[in-house]
This record gives C-alpha cells, structure tokens and sequence, in this order.
C-alpha cells in the first residue's frame, strides 16, 4: 500500500461534490449530501456505521454508474477525478500502472475501487475519499465485495505500508546469485491492520512471480559495487544523473524515496530489498 500523495485533495474533494451535486436527489438523513461526499475517512467511517445495508440511498449508486460513462471532455466524470488525482501507480499493490489517457483514439483511466463497498454502503457510492484509484486485479479480480473498514484495514488516503511493512529475501542456498530457486521472498508486517491488506489483496502470492526482478537486483548488487558506483559518481554526476538516488534508480530500475515509491511499479519491492542488501 503506497498512500495517495496528490496535493490539494481537500480542494479537488469540494470540486467533486460542487460538479455533482445538482445531479443528486439525495435522500433526507443525518448528513447533508455535502457533508457525504466530501467526508474524510473518519467521518466516513462513521457514516457507513450509521448507514450500513440502508438501501434508500440506492440513488448514489445509480448516480456512480452515470459518473463511470465516458463523456466528452467538459463534462466531470470518472476520467476527470481521474485525471485530477493522477495516481499512475495503483496505491493497492504498487504493481500496474493506472494512467489516465482520453483521447479520440482511445481512452484509459484507473478503476475506482469503492473501500466501503457500494452495495453494502450505497451512501458512500459517490464520496470522495471512498474512490480509490486501482487497477483492475486490485480492484475486480481480488478485492471485489470483500468488508473493508477504517478499523481493519489501511486506507491509502490516510497512510502507506512505508517500513511496518516490508519485503524480506530468504536465502535458501548458495545458488540465489544466479537461480531464482536459490531464496524465498515473503511479504508481511507485525500490523495487525497491514497484514491484512497484505492478505486480502493476496500481495505476497502474486508478489512470488516477480523473484525475477529480486534475482537481477540480487545480481546488479555485485556487478555495481561500492567502487564502481563512486566511479560512476564522479563521471557522470551532474550531467546523466543529478545525485546518488538518481543513479541507483537509473542502475536498478526503482525509486527508493518513500515519496516516490507511488511513481514506480515494483518501487517498495525495489527500496526493501535494496535496504537488505546493504546498497541503500
């Protein structure tokens, strides 16, 4: 889980509700429509309590399936929130790319994985901070309806796995420098609330069949040694890279910044094991 940085998310949040609210028939309750789209993630947490399998507010998710149809391009929709956010990595499994492209060719944009679950909590079908931008295997394939909440799970608008969670490499034999059967790579944290992202986003089965990358980061640890790294430093410094985390993204491929992991498919993976081998 890699939290959602984008700047200004309070501002685009009022945007989202101001282009929607006319829209909206929105049923007498607790909390005006206002209130409901613009909610934090605590306070949506205390709306879906209240709120929870209240089906008179199907109106929210008949109105989200108008909101996903592609429009032209002066009309707020999906692709705009989309666009407005610009998380380019899914912030799930920081493994796919989630780019939003419109265009008259083509068009392409991150699902929105609804953390409260749309057909559990229809109130929070339309509300900000309840759209997460995901890829489709995050989103579809593996999370589906599954009960997510603020009290078991990280909400990536509120925090990332940053170091409680963390890839770990096993070395089983002396073969790992060449043979992906040489190490075993796991993936967990001692936060009761992380391990289960990582669980029910099954982040350290499908992280398995990228032992690959791990056995090329394992192999350009020894080819790039500290030696040829200073070297490499006092070459070419200021001109093909403008420091030391430049050259080593350049070298192995991720950023290792906690700023820029969302920038980079297979960043956290890149950063941990980096740490491990001592090149970071």
């Amino acid at each position: 889980m890699i939290k959602i940085a984008t700047p200004h998310l309070e501002e685009l949040a009022q945007k989202h509700y101001e282009a929607l609210k006319s829209k909206i028939k929105f049923p007498t309750c607790k909390y005006s429509l206002e209130e409901v789209i613009t909610a934090k993630p605590d306070k949506l947490h205390e709306i879906a309590m209240h709120y929870k399998d209240n089906h008179k507010f199907d109106v929210m998710r008949k109105e989200y399936k108008k909101f996903t149809v592609k429009t032209d391009n002066d009309t707020y929709d999906a692709y705009t929130l989309a666009q407005s956010l610009n998380v380019t990595v899914c912030p799930y499994c920081n493994r796919n790319y989630t780019f939003t492209v419109r265009s008259k060719n083509g068009s392409t944009r991150p699902q929105f994985d609804h953390f409260y679950d749309k057909a559990t909590y229809p109130i929070l079908a339309l509300s900000f901070y309840n759209l997460i931008p995901s890829c489709p295997t995050c989103n579809a394939s593996i999370k589906g309806r599954k009960e997510f909440s603020l009290t078991t799970h990280v909400h990536p608008y509120v925090e990332g796995f940053d170091d409680k969670a963390r890839f770990a490499l096993h070395v089983k034999d002396s073969s790992f420098y060449y043979d992906e059967k040489g190490f075993d790579l796991e993936f967990g944290s001692n936060d009761a609330k992380e391990q289960k992202n990582i669980d029910d986003f099954a982040l350290e089965e499908i992280y398995k069949n990228h032992k690959d990358i791990v056995l090329e980061l394992i192999q350009k640890s020894v080819m790039y040694n500290e030696s040829y790294i200073e070297e490499l430093m006092k070459n070419y410094e200021g001109t093909l890279f403008k420091n030391e985390e430049d050259l080593l993204r350049l070298i192995f491929g991720g950023y290792i910044s906690d700023e820029d992991l969302g920038k980079r498919p297979l960043s956290k993976l890149t950063k941990d094991i980096l740490e491990q081998l001592e090149i970071i």
